[in-house]
C-alpha cells in the first residue's frame, strides 16, 4: 500500500524543512472486533519527525478532513497539528498507541484534541465519533460501487500507474484496503479490492488478465522492496486464472466476464504470499469503457472475508 501525504506541499512550505525530515508513520488499526459499531472523527493523520524527542515521535499532522464529519464541523483543517489527545501530550508517543487507545473507538465516544495552527493559535476541541460513511465513487464515473467506510483507500491513480508504468492503458484505478490489511496476525491481512476503468473495450481473456496482473505485481514488488528494504525475486511473481461462467452476469445492460484464480506476490515483509482472487469485467457500452472489479485475500473463498468482498462486488455495475 502506497502511503501518500495529501497536504505535504503546504506542510513543507510552512515547516521549511527538507522532505527527509518529515516522517510519515502509518498506523495499523488494531485487530479486534468492537462490541459496538466503530466510529470516526473524520480525519486522517500522520506523525511528524521531531528532533526534540528521543524516539523522534512528534505531533500529528492532519492530512485530510472528511466533508460533513465531526472534525469538519468543528473547524479542523488539513495542515492543523494535534499536540495532545484527551489532555495527554502526543510528542514522544507512538502513533499506533494513540490511535488504538484514544482516537479509534465506538460510535458515540468523545475525543478531546488540542489543536495548533500555523498562525500560532491553539484550541481545545471535543469531537464525538460517528459511523463511517460508505465510500461511493464519483457520480460522473461510468460505473458504480459502494465500499464500507471502515476500509482505507488511496487517492485515485491515473494511468500510467506509478508502480507499473508499462501498462499502456487509458483510465484510472481506485484502491481500497480492509481495516486490518497490514496486520499479519489478522484474517484480513492483505485483503483488498480495486476498481479499474479503461477507455474502450477490454474484455480480457484469462491469459490477458494473468499478464496484466503479473506486470502489476512485479512493479509493486520492486516498489515494496525499495520502501521496506528487501530485493524481490521477480520470477516468483506469478498468477493463474480461469473463466468462471457460473459467476458471469450482466450489469447495467452490458456484457460481463468473471474469472477466479491465484496470485503469488511479495508482501511488505519480504515474503511471498498467495492471494485468492476474483475478477469481474463489465463492458459499459453506453460510455465506451470497460470496468474491472478485482478482489483478493489470503483467506480461502469460503471464509468470512469473501462474504465482504462479494458484498462489495454486488454493488458493482455500469452506471445507467
Amino acid at each position: 500500500m502506497k502511503i501518500r501525504m495529501l497536504c505535504y506541499g503546504s506542510l513543507r512550505r510552512h515547516l521549511g524543512v527538507p522532505a527527509i525530515l518529515v516522517m510519515l508513520l502509518a498506523w495499523p488499526r488494531p485487530w479486534r472486533v468492537w462490541a459496538e459499531e466503530p466510529g470516526t472523527l473524520g480525519i486522517v493523520v500522520r506523525q511528524i519527525f521531531s528532533e526534540r524527542q528521543p524516539n523522534h515521535r512528534g505531533p500529528l499532522a492532519v492530512l485530510q478532513v472528511t466533508d460533513d464529519s465531526p472534525a469538519a464541523k468543528a473547524g479542523i483543517h488539513c495542515g492543523d497539528f494535534i499536540f495532545a489527545v484527551n489532555g495527554v501530550p502526543v510528542p514522544g508517543r507512538e502513533l499506533s498507541e494513540i490511535m488504538e487507545k484514544e482516537i479509534d473507538g465506538p460510535v458515540g465516544g468523545t475525543v478531546r484534541l488540542t489543536i495548533a495552527r500555523f498562525d500560532g493559535s491553539q484550541s481545545e476541541i471535543t469531537l464525538v465519533r460517528v459511523p463511517y460513511p460508505p465510500h461511493v465513487n464519483t457520480a460522473s464515473d461510468p460505473f458504480v460501487y459502494v465500499v464500507p467506510g471502515v476500509w482505507d483507500n488511496d487517492p485515485r491513480y491515473k494511468f500510467p500507474l506509478p508502480w507499473a508504468p508499462t501498462l499502456s492503458y487509458h483510465g484510472y484505478v481506485d484502491l481500497y484496503f480492509s481495516p486490518n490489511f497490514g496486520r499479519t496476525d489478522s484474517p484480513e491481512y492483505h485483503s483488498y479490492v480495486f476498481f479499474m476503468s479503461l477507455a474502450g473495450t477490454h474484455m480480457m481473456s484469462a491469459e490477458q488478465v494473468e499478464k496484466t496482473m503479473a506486470t502489476w505485481f512485479r512493479g509493486l514488488a520492486v516498489e515494496r522492496g525499495g520502501n521496506f528494504g528487501f530485493t524481490p525475486d521477480l520470477s516468483k511473481v506469478s498468477g493463474s486464472y480461469e473463466e468462471d461462467p457460473a459467476a458471469a452476469r450482466t450489469a447495467g445492460g452490458g456484457e460481463a466476464r468473471a474469472m477466479r484464480g491465484t496470485e503469488n506476490i511479495w508482501d511488505t515483509h519480504g515474503k511471498v504470499v498467495t492471494l485468492n482472487s476474483e475478477v469481474l469485467i463489465l463492458n459499459c457500452a453506453a460510455s465506451n469503457s470497460t470496468a474491472f472489479y478485482f478482489s483478493a485475500s489470503l483467506e480461502p473463498r469460503d471464509g468470512p472475508m469473501w462474504k465482504q468482498l462479494h458484498a462489495i462486488g454486488d454493488t458493482f455495475r455500469c452506471a445507467r
